[in-house]
């Protein structure tokens, strides 16, 4: 077992000033101090545009069938506000598993204009692809209720595991184990 020691000794006195001055920067910074820089959105828009700009030059029908593919994709991280960007990266990945059919057929099909043609005029990739995609914004709408009824579920349980615990328990020792103070 792990022993963990307290000192008893308050704080000095000026360890507990510079906590109030950086627990006072956010508001100073607020008021029109120097700001920090966010990175993140023009990191993502330029290495989008490089990977773009790679793939157009490299193979020209396979950017054009990832671009058209990834629309999806792209309005979703277009409407996202949230931090972490859930719902960008659900339909992304979804979007892109969709799109992996696709993209193997034209790969197969020699990665030129004809095989794009071939790829881009079947019904089948699109459903697969923008399909996927649906599913994807399926699963970040439903993911929290389904979360939400499987802790109800698991909640249930332990309450009636702990309920007939103590049931056995008061059985084997009786009322004094409740805690309660006898009536009297």
């Amino acid at each position: 077992m792990a022993r963990t020691t307290r000192s008893a000794k308050p704080a000095p006195a000026k360890a507990v000033a510079p906590a109030k001055a950086a627990a006072a920067a956010p508001r100073a910074q607020k008021a029109g101090g120097p700001r920090r820089r966010q990175s993140g959105g023009s990191a993502v828009v330029t290495l989008g545009v490089i990977v773009v700009t790679v793939m157009a030059v490299a193979a020209l029908p396979l950017c054009l069938l990832v671009v058209a593919g990834m629309l999806p994709s792209l309005a979703a991280a277009a409407v996202d506000r949230a931090p972490r960007r859930y719902f960008s990266r659900t339909v992304g990945a979804m979007n892109l598993a969709g799109l992996a059919p696709g993209v193997l057929r034209l790969w197969e099909a020699g990665m030129t204009f004809a095989g794009l043609r071939q790829v881009a005029s079947s019904p089948w990739t699109w459903l697969a692809v923008y399909g996927a995609a649906g599913l994807g914004w399926l699963l970040f709408s439903s993911a929290p209720a389904l979360a939400g009824v499987l802790l109800d579920v698991k909640i249930d349980e332990t309450q009636r595991r702990l309920e007939a615990r103590a049931k056995a328990l008061v059985e084997e020792w009786g009322d004094e184990v409740t805690g309660r103070k006898p009536a009297g």
